[in-house]
């Protein structure tokens, strides 16, 4: 009989012990989520994240969203760059910030996108397509050939293309946090080990589209957020230690 009782307390207290982390994972996930409220009547919702985009809904006012993501930075005052991404019905879509009051501060919100490049007329340069969300375009495969702890000194790289982007730049990273930058008009880069730092480890290379009508760097505009290709493992390259 007293078998029984502790039997059975035993698994009551494992039932109990159940429920409660049931109950924590919740909350966790619950305050984890970030929504908005529409702050405006028929709030316009479309495909992406800039007002070039068509529209393919609407919200009444005081209408509940699930926030997904932002394109853009809020700094001193609304300007049309600054969007949040949102649950629509069975696929994502963008309102654009002013019109939803949201439940942290809108540079709290993940980067999920990025706003379309705009030519020296204020205009979405041609050769990108509007149809959708122009970084879900941005699909295929990361690619990696050649092998630095065998003896290569260069890497080749290839990543997808992106209708309307015309370059391309490949961000390697060192284990330490040290930047270097391939260019390519192309879907393929190399990466030469003389460029990289010293140090030894695992190096990671992402990627980005950008668009430019320019031949300075810092006048490109980048379209989409960096993806991450893959890693690759480096030898140390620096003069041997006496």
């Amino acid at each position: 009989m007293t078998r029984k009782i502790l039997l059975r307390s035993l698994l009551m207290l494992m039932l109990l012990a159940a429920i409660v982390m049931v109950r924590i994972e919740t909350t966790q996930a619950q305050a984890e989520a970030i929504y908005g409220l529409i702050s405006v009547d028929n709030a316009e919702v479309r495909i992406g994240p800039d007002f070039a985009y068509d529209a393919i809904g609407r919200l009444p006012r005081d209408t509940s969203v699930t926030i997904i993501g932002r394109a853009g930075d809020f700094y001193q005052r609304w300007d049309g760059r600054q969007w949040v991404q949102i649950e629509f019905g069975s696929s994502p879509a963008w309102l654009y910030a002013r019109l939803v009051r949201t439940s942290v501060a809108f540079n709290s919100i993940p980067p999920t996108g990025r706003l379309l490049p705009r030519d020296a007329n204020s205009r979405v340069p041609e050769g990108f397509d509007l149809s959708t969300d122009v970084c879900s375009q941005w699909v295929g495969d990361f690619t990696r050939s050649g092998d630095f702890m065998a003896g290569d000194n260069r890497l080749t790289v290839t990543y997808p293309g992106l209708q309307g982007s015309n370059v391309y730049s490949v961000i390697v990273i060192s284990p330490s946090g040290v930047r270097r930058a391939f260019d390519s008009e192309t879907t393929t880069s190399v990466i030469d080990i003389g460029y990289l730092p010293q140090e030894e480890g695992t190096y990671t290379w992402r990627v980005a589209p950008y668009w430019t009508n320019s031949n300075y760097r810092y006048n490109w505009q980048q379209v989409c957020l960096l993806r991450t290709g893959g890693t690759f493992e480096k030898p140390f390259t620096g003069p041997p230690s006496s």
